[in-house]
């Protein structure tokens, strides 16, 4: 479960963005993940509550995960559509495409008491 090594690395982000800003604790965060990720929402939100009881810093810390649809644009005629790395253009039938948005493991907000 690759998820468990990415929320580590979220934790020490955030406890670093906190010893930097001179926050007493983190309220919340918001994490954006992409559809196209390869991040299993729910495991990285239990991987997250497995932690966050290991380390007091981030006992009492609201996580908000938000999913980020995929998104492409087509390389030959411009169109921008949904889909997956094998979805063709619904306007011309294209394969080749842009990905736009879907890819992401975003640490978007951050909330600290001061």
């Amino acid at each position: 479960m690759h998820e468990a090594s990415l929320v580590s690395s979220l934790a020490e982000n955030l406890l670093e963005l906190k010893r930097r800003e001179g926050g007493r604790r983190i309220v919340r965060f918001k994490v954006e993940i992409g559809e196209l990720s390869g991040v299993d929402p729910e495991a990285f939100r239990l991987a997250y509550e497995v932690l966050r009881e290991s380390l007091e810093d981030l006992r009492e810390t609201e996580m908000e995960l938000s999913l980020v649809p995929a998104r492409f644009q087509c390389g030959n005629c411009g169109q921008s559509f949904s889909g997956d790395y094998l979805a063709e253009c619904p306007g011309c039938r294209s394969l080749e495409k842009i990905v736009l948005s879907g890819e992401e493991l975003t640490l978007r907000e951050v909330e600290l008491e001061v």
